[in-house]
């Protein structure tokens, strides 16, 4: 039995490397550039979307292009709902963590106003706020939350979307047992507790909800009539429903309720709503008449700050990396990313997420972004669905193979076994059903996240990469505690 347990090992081994490698998309870019002078390329950019949309098995998608301050293109791809619903520009998605975008406005409109400013510290304003180390709280500032840099780390961040299920200020009082991942304002760490905050600031200097502050001060002047802070203010019902990847096939799953994580990803817009939005960002706050930031501010949001990593750096719920700015954001079951340029500004939402296949849906606004350009998008060769089904079969055999281990630890003669086969029952037990299983489940939150949030956004293999070496340790138990019983170790 141990040539067994020690291939259950092995390919796990294997199916932890494919589930890494399925990120690794293969680009073949072309060096052909297009006419400069020719105007936007609709039917290029249909071609592109309609492809990428067959090859990643996407329900539906929605597209937003404007230019300078004018819309230039919008358009709904596939289905907003399991009953063949069309999507529409006017489809509201959860657009994700965009929704920082929205929180830092609102935090700059009041620092415009003068009823805050960023130096201001999170506790002299936020009475309830408290972390495990009280010193340090009291040290956190404004400017801090939008930038990422207060120290909160960003596996807190992730463990408090699935319990989104409270009132902002409820959310800021569960952080007093939180531990700061490193000093304040000392390095960048992405963390939605710094937007969760900030929701709770609005609420605090207004004396009103983050809803209705966003829906009056942002929406509302901007005339996005489809977006909303709350799903149930979307009466209607022209929401769209979000797929979750299981196993590689598209499911429909109703969004969870995250009222405590609302600012920070949680908000729904639409594509036509989203390029209201970005030609006020692109034309220095300045919308159909109207400001909803001076240009001051507006740069301000905008300028590069904490420094993330390869020419990029976080801005005020913005990356910027030359020159251009941008943002993705993803829920268990959408997807939305915002990019701008010093001429266009590109908004993509989908409705449905792929926790395992996140840079493909990236590299479609990447493609886009070549296209208003005149260029040739980078085509990707990558065939996720392919590697899902290999990576579903190793895992259907591990499992196979557990439940036979499972079965034959209570039903089987004891072997007769030279020195040389009980060494190598021993290393398959120490390697395989001990170390290695171990190793996974220690390293879980470090390789994966929280456990809540990984079967929450990859549910399935979420809960099989938690559940698979479990099983492989327990297996590896009652096998040690036979052999110190004086029973049998290992079948043949």
């Amino acid at each position: 039995m141990y040539k067994q347990q020690s291939a259950i090992g092995k390919i796990f081994a294997i199916s932890l490397l494919i589930l890494f490698t399925v990120n690794g998309a293969v680009f073949a870019t072309s060096n052909h550039v297009m006419d400069k002078n020719k105007h936007l390329d609709i039917s290029a950019i249909d071609a592109f979307m309609t492809k990428e949309i067959d090859r990643l098995h996407i329900p539906g998608a929605s597209l937003a292009i404007v230019k300078k301050h004018q819309v230039e293109y919008l358009q709904g791809y596939g289905v907003s709902k399991p009953d063949g619903t069309k999507m529409t520009p006017q489809t509201p998605i959860v657009i994700g963590s965009v929704s920082k975008s929205f929180t830092a406005l609102a935090i700059m409109q009041l620092v415009e106003q003068g009823k805050l400013h960023l130096d201001d510290t999170v506790s002299s304003i936020l009475p309830t706020f408290q972390l495990a180390n009280k010193e340090e709280a009291k040290k956190i500032t404004i400017l801090h939350l939008l930038n990422h840099t207060s120290g909160l780390s960003t596996y807190d961040g992730q463990v408090a979307i699935s319990d989104g299920d409270q009132t902002l200020q409820e959310h800021v009082k569960s952080l007093a047992t939180i531990k700061l991942a490193s000093p304040v304002g000392s390095q960048y760490e992405y963390s939605n507790l710094n937007y969760n905050l900030l929701g709770a600031v609005i609420e605090e200097v207004t004396n009103t909800s983050y809803k209705e502050y966003v829906e009056e001060h942002i929406f509302k002047p901007l005339a996005m009539h489809n977006s909303y802070a709350d799903p149930k203010d979307d009466r209607n019902n022209t929401s769209a429903t979000g797929y979750q990847t299981v196993f590689g096939f598209k499911m429909p799953t109703e969004q969870l309720i995250h009222r405590g994580t609302v600012s920070s990803g949680y908000l729904l817009s639409s594509a036509e709503d989203m390029a209201n939005y970005m030609i006020a960002q692109l034309n220095n706050g300045h919308f159909n008449g109207k400001n909803i930031l001076s240009p001051n501010a507006m740069n301000k949001l905008h300028h590069p700050f904490a420094f993330i990593g390869d020419s990029t750096y976080y801005a005020m719920g913005w990356e910027v990396k030359n020159a251009i700015i941008s943002h993705n954001g993803w829920t268990e079951n959408t997807y939305s990313k915002v990019l701008l340029d010093k001429e266009y500004g590109i908004s993509l939402q989908i409705n449905a997420m792929d926790y395992f296949n996140l840079n493909e849906y990236d590299a479609i606004v990447s493609g886009l972004h070549q296209l208003v350009h005149q260029e040739q998008p980078s085509l990707s060769n990558s065939k996720p669905f392919l590697k899902y089904i290999l990576f579903d079969l190793l895992l259907a055999i591990i499992i196979a193979l557990i439940v036979r281990s499972i079965y034959r630890l209570f039903n089987r003669k004891k072997p007769k076994v030279t020195t040389f086969q009980l060494a190598l029952q021993w290393f398959s037990l120490a390697v395989f059903n001990l170390l290695l299983p171990s190793f996974v489940l220690i390293g879980f939150p470090q390789l994966f996240g929280p456990l809540s949030t990984v079967t929450l956004f990859a549910p399935g293999i979420g809960h099989l990469l938690f559940i698979i070496p479990v099983s492989l340790l327990i297996i590896g138990v009652i096998t040690l505690v036979q052999y110190l019983l004086k029973k049998p170790i290992l079948g043949s």
